[in-house]
């Protein structure tokens, strides 16, 4: 081979390769572009999709657990009107802070459900008793004061009368103030609790006019003089009195006067 074919040998090799080159190249020009256009449609949808997404968190709908205590609206009054926020503008923390502001209610579990649903769980204050204030107010077992909101003819609870009836000692929504009424409320949750049948026939729980206290029973009715001391001994003294006393009750009893140490004076009723 001569020296001129071998350079045009080489020449073609080169062109050849050349070629292939700009063939790479255009086919890496093509795949960019394709790919380029579609990382772009790829954002626009993400775009959207992330547009009709936070649509979804906007709360569109507020459920509420069912109540026994009171009736849902009263709840939902305090929550206000959340539909139409975003859950960025308003978390559920504050929506259950919102709730637990109202005075009938312990605690609050709040939720968001997908799509744009909000679900409240409300644990309610239980009225354990009346207390002849001005205005009258109802307390749960924990001594909080719970409001009248013209329900407590809806509740048949004892009454605690002739208290301090000073309306700064029992702030709604609060801790009642009077250490008596303090005195009084653990005394009727532990009856609730250990004594029921006394608690479901007791109409009254009474300060007397020397200090001592008082239980007025439902049927008849009859009186329980207490005294001002060890009230609970007292009572349970009276618990194991009654359950000697089957088939017959206290309350067949006009009075029972235990003020006094190691003996239950009684009056029956006349016939």
């Amino acid at each position: 081979m001569c020296s001129s074919d071998l350079l045009d040998l080489i020449q073609q090799n080169w062109n050849n390769m050349a070629l292939k080159k700009n063939q790479s190249l255009q086919w890496m020009k093509i795949i960019l572009s394709i790919f380029s256009i579609s990382l772009v449609f790829s954002l626009i949808w993400t775009a959207f999709w992330w547009s009709d997404f936070r649509k979804t968190l906007i709360i569109q709908k507020v459920i509420f657990s069912d109540t026994t205590i009171l009736d849902k609206r009263y709840y939902e009054s305090s929550l206000g009107n959340i539909l139409g926020v975003h859950p960025g503008e308003i978390s559920l923390s504050d929506i259950s802070g919102l709730i637990e502001d109202h005075p009938y209610v312990r605690a609050a579990r709040v939720s968001h459900q997908f799509p744009g649903i909000i679900k409240i769980e409300i644990i309610e204050r239980e009225p354990l008793a009346l207390l002849q204030t001005e205005p009258m107010v109802m307390l749960d077992k924990e001594g909080t004061v719970l409001p009248d909101l013209d329900n407590f003819a809806d509740f048949s609870l004892p009454t605690l009368t002739n208290f301090n009836p000073d309306p700064d000692l029992y702030p709604p929504g609060k801790k009642v103030l009077s250490v008596k009424v303090k005195e009084c409320i653990v005394w009727l949750a532990r009856i609730q609790s250990d004594y029921e049948s006394l608690y479901n026939n007791l109409s009254e729980m009474k300060m007397t006019s020397v200090n001592e206290m008082e239980l007025i029973l439902t049927d008849e009715p009859t009186h329980i003089f207490l005294g001002n001391d060890d009230i609970w001994s007292r009572i349970e003294i009276l618990r194991n009195f009654e359950q000697r006393l089957i088939p017959k009750k206290i309350s067949d009893y006009s009075y029972l006067d235990m003020r006094y140490k190691n003996q239950i004076i009684v009056k029956g009723r006349r016939s």
